[in-house]
C-alpha cells in the first residue's frame, strides 16, 4: 500500500456556475423569433429516436449504449470494455481522481460541521438559475441539458454540490458595500441602464400579398397567434418553429443582435395592440403587435445592492476562497492508493505534486520512482 500526499490545488467545483453562461444565448433568440427562421426562447427542436447507422457510433445515449456490453467488434476484432476503460483510465483519470478527491475533502469538511443541504434549497436554486437563463418551460430545461449531453439528474447533482460549497465556505466570503458600490459604479451605464424596450408579436411573409391577407384575417377579429402558427404551417415551418410562431418577444432598442434600422423604427413606433405592416425587411414582409413599452430607465443601487453582493460573493468564493482552502486541504490529506497484490511495488510513498497525477512528465515520475 503506497500513500499519495496531495501538494497542488484543483481546479475550482464551478461546473455549476458554469451554465450561468448560456444566458448570452438569449440575445440570438431573438433574432431567429423575428425572423421565424428558428426557434425562440422556450423551443425545442424535434427530438427523434436514435438511429443506428453503419459506421457511426451513437454518442447520444452513452450510457444506455454501454449498459450490459463486454465488447465490440470492428471488421472482426474484438475491442472489450476492459481496454476502453483502461483508456479511459489512462487519459482522464488523473482529473477525475482530483476532483473525486476534492468533493470528498468538502463533504467531510461539511460533515465535521454538521452541514447539509435541503431538497428545497436544491429546487430553490434550480429554479433561480432556470429564470436567469430563461429555461422556464420543461422543454426549454430538456433541450438546454441535451445540448450539453446532463441528466435532470446530473442537472440536481452539480446544483448540490454548489450548494454545499457555498454553504461549507460562507463564513470565509465577506463583500463590504463599498466593494458593492465600486461595482455598481464601474456598470452604472450598462449593465444597470435599461435602454428603451418593447414587447412584440411577429409574424413573417414571403410576399407583401400574403401578409396584406393575414393582416385582414387579423382584422376580423382572428387571435394573432393562431394566424402566425398557420402562416408558419404553410411556409413549410418545422414543429419548433410552428410552436413558438406568434409568441411574446422582448426588444431593447439597440441591443445586440440589433434589428435593421427601419424595422427597429417600425417596432417603436408602432400603437400599443394594433397589428403593424407589412414591414418589409431582408426580402420578408412583417405584420407586429406590440403589447408593451418601457421607457428608458436607471435602476438605483439600492434596488440591485444585494444581487452584486451575491455576485461579488460568488465570484470571491470561486476564484479566491475556494483555491485556497482546497489548496490547505490537499497539502494535508492523505490519499492511500491500495492495490491488489502483485500491482505494483508496495510501501512506496510519492509526492503528488511532482508526478503524473498532478500533470508531473513521465521522466520526472521515473525519477521519482528510481530515487
Amino acid at each position: 500500500m503506497g500513500a499519495y500526499r496531495w501538494r497542488r490545488a484543483a481546479s475550482p467545483l464551478c461546473v455549476w456556475c458554469l451554465l450561468l453562461a448560456s444566458a448570452v444565448l438569449a440575445a440570438g433568440m431573438m433574432a431567429m423569433a423575428w425572423a421565424q427562421e428558428g426557434p425562440a426562447e422556450g423551443a425545442v427542436a424535434e427530438q427523434r429516436p436514435p438511429v443506428e447507422v453503419r459506421g457511426q457510433v451513437e454518442l447520444r445515449s452513452e450510457l444506455r449504449a454501454l449498459a450490459g456490453v463486454q465488447s465490440w467488434r470492428v471488421n472482426g476484432e474484438e475491442i472489450t470494455l476492459a481496454e476502453v476503460q483502461d483508456r479511459a483510465v489512462a487519459f482522464h483519470g488523473p482529473y477525475l481522481l482530483q476532483d473525486l478527491v476534492c468533493a470528498a475533502l468538502l463533504r467531510q469538511e461539511a460533515e465535521r460541521r454538521g452541514i447539509t443541504v435541503r431538497e428545497e434549497e436544491v429546487e430553490t436554486e434550480m429554479t433561480a438559475l432556470r429564470e436567469e437563463m430563461g429555461l422556464r418551460s420543461a422543454d426549454a430545461l430538456a433541450f438546454h441539458l441535451r445540448q450539453r449531453r446532463l441528466t435532470e439528474d446530473g442537472f440536481r447533482q452539480q446544483a448540490r454540490e454548489y450548494l454545499l460549497l457555498a454553504k461549507t465556505l460562507a463564513d470565509r466570503v465577506y463583500v463590504p458595500d463599498r466593494e458593492v458600490a465600486q461595482f455598481y459604479s464601474r456598470y452604472e451605464n450598462t449593465l444597470y441602464f435599461r435602454r428603451p424596450q418593447v414587447q412584440f408579436r411577429i409574424m413573417s411573409l414571403a410576399t407583401e400579398a400574403g401578409a396584406r391577407a393575414a393582416k385582414q384575417e387579423l382584422g376580423s377579429g382572428r387571435n394573432f397567434v393562431e394566424v402566425a402558427k398557420e402562416v408558419a404551417e404553410r411556409q413549410g415551418g418545422d414543429r419548433a418553429v410552428i410552436a413558438v410562431a406568434g409568441g411574446l418577444n422582448s426588444y431593447e432598442k439597440g441591443q445586440q443582435p440589433r434589428f435593421p434600422p427601419d424595422f427597429e423604427e417600425a417596432l417603436f413606433a408602432a400603437p400599443l395592440n394594433q397589428v403593424v405592416g407589412p414591414i418589409k425587411s431582408f426580402n420578408r414582409f412583417h405584420l407586429v403587435k406590440v403589447e408593451k413599452k418601457t421607457d428608458a430607465y436607471q435602476i438605483p443601487l439600492e434596488e440591485v445592492r444585494e444581487d452584486i453582493r451575491l455576485l461579488l460573493r460568488r465570484q470571491r468564493l470561486e476564484q479566491v476562497v475556494w483555491p485556497k482552502w482546497i489548496g490547505e486541504q490537499l497539502a494535508n490529506a492523505e490519499v492511500e492508493v491500495i492495490r491488489a497484490e502483485g500491482e505494483g511495488a508496495e510501501g512506496q510513498d510519492a509526492e503528488v505534486g511532482e508526478g503524473p497525477l498532478a500533470g508531473g512528465s513521465e521522466e520526472e515520475a521515473a525519477s521519482d520512482a528510481h530515487d
